[in-house]
């Protein structure tokens, strides 16, 4: 009887033994299995990471591409010689303050010559170079306060000047325009170069009448104007190439 009770004493050790052995492997293998569930999910994640960055990569290399062959093509139906140029610094800021540009002397450019861009199938007057460096050249937008475009009314052909005013709500005015025509103007009427000035060439684009302005005290209208181009999206310009002369140092 003592040796019976023994024995099961003893079996009963036995497999607490067992069980606690067989406790801790378990757990040591659940512990092993977790570790590779962790590794494998960390791989899992930079595989994700990666291949997200490669897709943004590549959106943005479309993206790049598509506004390259967009500027590609107006390039190839332009009726003057320009040089394509990538805007490298400008003050997010200021839309109206100087912009450089990464082509320069080495390239062809020469002060006073006009800026252009192409934008949402538009070509319009960006403004022209005021210095030039070696490599790269500064421009004034046509919006700076000493900027003057001879330019007209594409629809009902009027004349006058278009002048820059550096200010958030009145960025350009066309001044000296005939009282006369007030009745023909409408909002919305496209302004455009007249060509009248050797600096610019004639019909780019500048801006849309937004207002009428008249003073009793004036004997021509005033029109506000709202720009053709989004100076905040321009990433690509051309300079328009010329022939030298005397106007190549003048304001105009």
């Amino acid at each position: 009887m003592p040796q019976q009770v023994g024995l099961s004493i003893l079996s009963f050790v036995q497999r607490g033994f067992n069980s606690v052995s067989s406790f801790f492997s378990e757990t040591a293998a659940s512990i092993v299995e977790l570790r590779r569930l962790q590794q494998s999910h960390d791989e899992l994640l930079a595989q994700l990471e990666l291949l997200t960055n490669q897709q943004r990569s590549f959106s943005e290399l479309r993206g790049e591409n598509d506004r390259l062959k967009e500027q590609l093509g107006f390039q190839a139906r332009q009726n003057y010689s320009a040089i394509a140029g990538r805007i490298i610094a400008k003050d997010p800021e200021n839309l109206y303050a100087t912009f450089v540009v990464d082509r320069g002397i080495m390239h062809g450019v020469r002060k006073n010559q006009a800026v252009v861009a192409y934008q949402d199938g538009v070509e319009g007057l960006v403004g022209k170079v005021l210095e030039v460096s070696r490599a790269s050249c500064i421009v004034v937008p046509l919006y700076d306060a000493a900027t003057y475009v001879a330019v007209r009314l594409e629809r009902s052909r009027y004349e006058g000047l278009a002048v820059g005013t550096g200010s958030d709500d009145t960025p350009l005015i066309m001044k000296y325009v005939k009282k006369r025509a007030r009745d023909e103007i409408q909002f919305g009427d496209l302004v455009v170069t007249s060509g009248l000035q050797s600096l610019y060439p004639a019909g780019i684009a500048l801006a849309r009448v937004s207002k009428i302005r008249v003073f009793d005290y004036l004997t021509s209208l005033e029109l506000e104007m709202e720009p053709i181009l989004d100076f905040g999206r321009l990433e690509y310009v051309f300079i328009v190439q010329r022939q030298a002369s005397d106007g190549d140092e003048a304001g105009l």
